[in-house]
């Protein structure tokens, strides 16, 4: 993965450099952190990706509960519970999933209370799954008391257990260890992996929570692991030339003080979208916050924004380029794609110029460079990501690189990163409301 930013951030080398002296040393802190193991420091998140014991727990699950006839791995969990399970899914295959029908394993997401979803689950059931063997519940709630998640488990094991007798074989429960539902999971006989305490939801992607349901579809979590730790290597580097994460926070950060107050994802892969909408949660919960680090009222952070290129400049490209100068922009892009020719007799001749023989990937790479352009010309500060392909290893690197990034930035912003004290203001009144 490479980060670009030298021509296009809009910032001094010296503009830059002083938040890197702001972070020297809880970059110390978080290099302790990784070294030592373990999970005690709300940073733990680090020590997922070179902890064999919870990689062995996760593979032993896979050997127990997978088969050759895995149809359909149902995630129940919402929020950090499946958006990074999603992401790296859709980067691979979800977003192929109508011209490939055929292909299983394939994941399934049950996140928000839709009923047409849960009712067309039921159809699916009924009507494509013969044998229990054929599906397997990948339960997954940190707190374990997720309102949404655990409706839709009672209403998706209930059609399971009408269906097969051992039900309760083909559900494995993923949450913190002594939770409530980890002691109901016991009493019902159904398989358990745990999450680290201190690792929030947000930052959870890369233990059981996306390890085991990844690891079932047959999916190569052991790369996914690998360039996540190599990522984290890189971004616990002393100097801030060598630092993707602590750059990229820095840029932010600068930015942010000059007013630009939205962050766009802008991905120039449509599978890579759902990429952009875990790192809108994880930048949503980390910064946006009403109070600080030391308890002052500041209402702190940041607008995660998703583009999809070349899609959205058909939509929202005037209003970047026209509207008001709000917005900075991290475009991300992979550095190698199919190679699909377009023919060198065109049928559409004279509409568009020099594009017969050429690729598809080359009228991509001359769309976003001229969005680039366009960019740079109006003012517009961005940075690109290049990963050097969109398979599990780059995917690693990309979720630890900004699993860091928000980190240094929380600390640059002066707000606790891991906490989410405002979720729980919805949370508190729909359990009041249900419980009239």
């Amino acid at each position: 993965m490479e980060l670009r930013y030298r021509e296009t951030c809009r910032l001094t080398p010296i503009e830059l450099q002083q938040c890197g002296h702001e972070l020297v040393a809880y970059r110390q802190q978080l290099r302790a952190v990784a070294t030592r193991g373990g999970y005690e420091a709300v940073e733990s998140s680090l020590c997922l990706p070179s902890d064999a014991a919870l990689f062995a727990q996760v593979s032993a699950a896979v050997k127990a509960m997978v088969n050759a006839s895995l149809k359909y791995v149902v995630v129940v969990g919402i929020g950090g519970s499946n958006l990074g399970t999603k992401a790296v899914y859709d980067a691979l295959a979800g977003g192929f999933e109508t011209l490939e029908p055929r292909r299983f394993p394939k994941l399934l997401f049950a996140d928000t209370v839709d009923p047409e979803w849960l009712q067309r689950f039921k159809t699916l059931l009924d009507t494509e799954v013969k044998r229990s063997g054929e599906v397997l519940v990948s339960l997954i709630s940190k707190s374990g008391s997720t309102t949404e998640t655990v409706v839709n488990f009672e209403i998706l094991y209930r059609q399971l257990s009408r269906r097969f007798k051992a039900a309760a074989r083909r559900v494995v429960v993923t949450t913190d260890e002594g939770s409530k539902l980890w002691q109901l999971a016991e009493t019902l006989g159904l398989r358990r992996l745990s999450v680290p305490k201190p690792v929030g939801g947000r930052y959870s992607v890369l233990s059981a929570v996306g390890l085991f349901p990844l690891a079932a579809a047959g999916y190569n979590v052991k790369a996914l692991r690998a360039g996540a730790s190599a990522m984290r290597e890189r971004c616990l580097a002393e100097r801030l030339e060598d630092n993707p994460a602590m750059l990229s926070a820095s840029i932010l950060y600068q930015q942010r003080q000059r007013g630009f107050l939205i962050h766009d994802t802008f991905v120039f892969h449509p599978e890579l979208e759902s990429l952009g909408k875990w790192y809108r949660q994880l930048m949503g919960e980390s910064i946006g916050k009403e109070q600080d680090a030391e308890g002052k009222t500041v209402n702190a952070g940041m607008f995660p924004t998703v583009s999809v290129g070349s899609t959205d400049l058909h939509s929202v490209g005037q209003l970047y380029l026209g509207g008001p100068k709000a917005v900075v922009t991290t475009f991300v892009a992979s550095a190698k794609s199919a190679s699909v020719k377009i023919p060198s007799n065109l049928q559409l001749t004279g509409l568009v110029p020099g594009i017969a023989g050429k690729t598809v990937a080359d009228v991509m790479a001359a769309i976003r460079s001229g969005v680039k352009i366009a960019y740079g010309k109006r003012g517009l500060p961005f940075m690109e990501v290049i990963l050097g392909d969109q398979s599990e290893r780059s995917l690693g690197e990309f979720l630890q690189f900004k699993m860091m990034e928000m980190m240094y930035l929380g600390k640059l912003v002066r707000v606790n990163a891991f906490d989410q004290p405002n979720v729980e203001a919805y949370k508190v009144e729909t359990r009041r409301i249900l419980g009239r």
